[in-house]
């Protein structure tokens, strides 16, 4: 005899993102989880996961999933189109919104979230961050277990004193910081002093070429060792291959993210 499968229930939406978006479709899929038509987009959650050196499952990263007109569109595509309708701070908070309550219905065993901030935004702490706060709240979730990912080079250089004080706001609330994609062009250590980051995740190009590279692959574990002299958690992510996990594990990193160890998932 077989039995039905069942999948948990997913939590309710809060009724201050429906007032947000009151022109929003929103669906429950009880397998899939919460998904939000908005703006011309549908819009859904998957999960990467990050792996402690040991390979147990630290947390996920979410990322989000768009499409407009049944064609993918990357989350870049989508909050270039929420700007373009005068909507990216709301937008912003529904897709954090999304990502949380398909987390916390779905990967209830795991407690701890890495959520990307767009850079524009993220001095509006006051406003929208005591808004989101309500939606940890609502699921019974503490910022602590959140870690707001920033890409370090799309601060504008006019702006970093800005995104410190934001940075630290955040840092009083219990937020965890994460510097993202941190060598993708310049390794801009100045910044990483000023902004005192829980976590840096390194871009995929450095484990990518440490592949091939002698030199990197001995340089890799003295950057390593020199991200924990300023007490930050080292994250390689883009690990595809056995031989890029060997090398990110040799050295040193802390947690370790990529389609080799484990693809995203809703």
């Amino acid at each position: 005899m077989t039995h039905p499968e069942t999948h948990p229930p997913v939590l309710p939406l809060p009724d201050f993102i429906r007032q947000d978006w009151p022109e929003a479709g929103f669906s429950i899929d009880g397998s899939r989880g919460m998904g939000v038509r908005a703006l011309g987009l549908a819009l859904t959650s998957v999960f990467q996961p990050l792996f402690d050196a040991a390979g147990a499952v630290h947390g996920h990263e979410a990322l989000l999933r768009a499409s407009a007109r049944g064609k993918p569109l990357s989350p870049a595509g989508a909050f270039q189109a929420a700007a373009a309708h005068g909507r990216l701070i709301s937008f912003d908070r529904l897709a954090r919104t999304l990502h949380l309550y398909n987390y916390a219905t779905f990967h209830s065993d795991q407690k701890c979230l890495f959520l990307n901030v767009h850079p524009g935004l993220l001095t509006g702490v006051e406003r929208h961050g005591v808004v989101f706060e309500r939606v940890l709240q609502s699921v019974n979730w503490q910022p602590a277990q959140i870690v707001l990912e920033i890409v370090e080079d799309e601060i504008a250089p006019g702006e970093l004193n800005r995104v410190r004080d934001a940075v630290n706001n955040y840092r009083k609330l219990g937020y965890r910081i994460a510097i993202d994609d941190f060598g993708s062009r310049h390794a801009n250590l100045d910044r990483l002093w000023q902004l005192e980051p829980h976590v840096v995740k390194l871009d995929r190009v450095l484990i990518a070429e440490a592949a091939s590279s002698q030199r990197l692959q001995r340089a890799l574990p003295r950057l390593v060792a020199l991200l924990h002299e300023l007490d930050a958690t080292v994250v390689v992510e883009g690990i595809e291959t056995e031989t890029q996990h060997s090398i990110a594990r040799d050295a040193g990193a802390d947690l370790l993210q990529g389609f080799y160890l484990g693809e995203p998932r809703g």
